[in-house]
């Protein structure tokens, strides 16, 4: 009988020692690292006044520290997530737009802190309506100027009928009442290498917006069901550990996607309008993925495994 008792208390020892090693993990989980952040989300009403009185350069919209820019963007678009040879996903919503077929979009220059700059573009379109183009970031217009480890400090913005460099709206007056005036929504999610890109992290009408850690919704599932699990069993394997499991949990609970905050900085282009070839890199893409997860949701499960095997070791003890 005694050597049955001293089995028993090391058995449920072992179960304690495990438990506690899965709580501390769940404690301490740090949420996985975000792998998209929205570079801006600008809202444009734009008019031909404002194309042809935009400087230094006509048909322009720049973004920057003082209206949309993330000022929370990475110093490095290198390390120590690689954003520079990842994907570039732009959303446009155009909400009006004058009636007919003309074709028209907007050509999104990336101005550096250091280098030369590159052009990449919205979709080109001629209604309203939203529209998603997905660009490896390795394929538009001189992508492979920017010093991308020093940053980006400012978007020049190009009102365009195409993206051949040469089609701002101010070359073609005769297309004055086709293009203008025009209200627009144009949101850059930049996509680390290997990741893909997730549009809950959008705010949209709908909830469609705002994007949680999944393993933070495990998380919270695992704490409530070690409770209830424990708070069953009874004995030294009640309510207290179980209260101690469901902080665990919730400690899982965090959302990966980092937000846009407010935006400004000079205009840093050079005088003159850029200037760059046609390019058919980018494709429409209206794909979604799973929500980013964290590290906590994981070790939530994890200590709720653990205090399962505890108590079925409580149990073991009471039946003989």
């Amino acid at each position: 009988m005694a050597h049955d008792s001293s089995s028993r208390r090391a058995r449920l020892s072992l179960a304690l020692a495990v438990a506690s090693g899965a709580l501390a993990l769940a404690a301490f989980a740090r949420p996985a690292r975000a792998e998209q952040f929205i570079l801006f989300d600008a809202t444009i009403d734009y008019t031909w006044e404002d194309a042809q009185n935009s400087s230094p350069s006509l048909s322009h919209f720049y973004v920057n520290d003082g209206n949309f820019l993330n000022t929370e963007r990475p110093d490095n678009w290198l390390s120590p997530v690689d954003y520079r040879n990842g994907t570039l996903h732009v959303r446009t919503e155009v909400f009006e737009k004058p009636p007919g077929d003309q074709q028209v979009g907007w050509t999104l220059c990336y101005i550096p802190n250091s280098g030369g700059y590159g052009c990449a573009d919205t979709t080109y379109y001629t209604s309203t309506g939203v529209f998603d183009r997905e660009t490896s970031m390795t394929d538009w217009w001189n992508n492979d100027q920017l010093d991308w480890d020093q940053g980006v400090k400012q978007m020049d913005l190009i009102y365009a009928i195409d993206d051949s460099g040469s089609g701002h709206i101010t070359n073609h007056p005769e297309l004055q009442e086709q293009t203008t005036p025009t209200r627009v929504r144009i949101t850059m999610v930049q996509v680390s290498a290997g990741a893909t890109y997730d549009p809950n992290i959008l705010d949209l009408p709908g909830g469609e917006g705002g994007a949680g850690g999944s393993g933070g919704s495990a998380g919270s599932a695992g704490a409530g069901m070690g409770g209830a699990l424990l708070g069953g069993s009874g004995g030294v394997a009640g309510g207290g550990y179980g209260g101690l499991l469901g902080m665990a949990g919730m400690a899982g609970m965090s959302g990966t996607a980092q937000t846009a905050g407010a935006a400004g900085s000079s205009p840093a282009s050079a005088a003159g309008a850029p200037t760059k070839p046609a390019t058919t890199s980018g494709a429409t893409n209206e794909g979604s993925c799973a929500l980013a997860g964290t590290r906590g949701g994981a070790a939530g499960w994890l200590a709720v495994s653990f205090w399962g095997l505890l108590l079925l070791a409580n149990r073991r003890r009471k039946v003989r």
